[in-house]
């Protein structure tokens, strides 16, 4: 499959990427530092990574933690302990949508307005998924062409709550540090709203494809494609992580940058 690639921010790439740089090289006692501080550069070792703290976050002055203990399942994955504190019922889909903007109230409306796009962009690798079974390279990648074009309309969904942070980040080789607010919305839907909503965007991606063959054959996984949607996981740091590179790798415009640097600031306060 084609690779897509972008460009992350380098204070948020070099955060991220920090857990999966390779070992420094050992020096020998003889070597000065300036030399260790050359091989190092040699082989792209990073030995400063950025640091994140958060100075400010909503709530503050009633006695909300920085980090809200549903905050960092949410982001991977588990909404028990969400829908807890904001008595969802067990049986609505509960979603979130993330960006970072310098100006809360930017960060505030980019996170309303990335909402759609994040969701498909969620449902897009559930089809790019289960279709990668049964077509070739060339065929998926005409499929996932098509679904990272296919749009979503969502109806039927509940702004639930409202969180923001506003993180410092430092990075050590430039002495800048840099501050940006981090916006979380967390939305709620029934199941039936949910259902729906990926029946119509398959069906929409199936529509659009060229070839009839490829169209049955996407046709045929929609039972994996609606239980991969419906599955609830936790994920472990790792496997965040992980996603996250992997998001990076295949973000195509700017909702799907504004969403995985959203994101990977988060991560980097939440997993450190």
């Amino acid at each position: 499959m084609k690779k897509k690639m972008i460009l992350i921010a380098a204070s948020v790439s070099a955060a991220m990427l920090a857990a999966g740089c390779g070992s420094a090289p050992k020096a020998d006692a003889a070597l000065t530092a300036a030399e260790i501080r050359m091989e190092q550069g040699v082989n792209n070792v990073e030995t400063r990574t950025t640091r994140s703290t958060v100075i400010d976050w909503a709530n503050r002055n009633v006695g909300e933690e920085s980090v809200p203990l549903w905050l960092k399942p949410l982001i991977k994955g588990n909404t028990g302990p969400v829908k807890s504190e904001y008595n969802i019922p067990s049986t609505s889909r509960v979603k979130y949508s993330i960006a970072q903007r310098p100006n809360r109230e930017e960060a505030r409306v980019q996170a309303g307005l990335l909402f759609a796009a994040q969701t498909a962009g969620e449902l897009k690798a559930y089809v790019v998924t289960a279709a990668g079974q049964t077509l070739n390279e060339g065929q998926i990648d005409i499929v996932e062409d098509i679904a990272t074009a296919t749009k979503v309309n969502i109806t039927g969904t509940e702004r639930v709550a409202d969180f923001w942070q506003l993180v410092e980040t430092d990075d050590p080789s430039t002495r800048i540090k840099n501050r940006e607010y981090i916006y979380y919305v967390v939305w709620a839907m029934p199941q039936s709203t949910w259902t729906a909503l990926t029946r119509k965007y398959v069906n929409d991606v199936i529509g659009k494809i060229p070839d009839r063959q490829v169209q049955t054959n996407v046709a045929k996984v929609y039972g994996e494609i609606q239980a991969a949607a419906d599955r609830e996981t936790e994920m472990s740091d790792a496997e965040f992580r992980q996603k996250l590179r992997s998001q990076e790798r295949t973000a195509q415009n700017e909702a799907d940058i504004d969403w995985i640097s959203a994101l990977s600031a988060a991560s980097n306060v939440m997993f450190e």
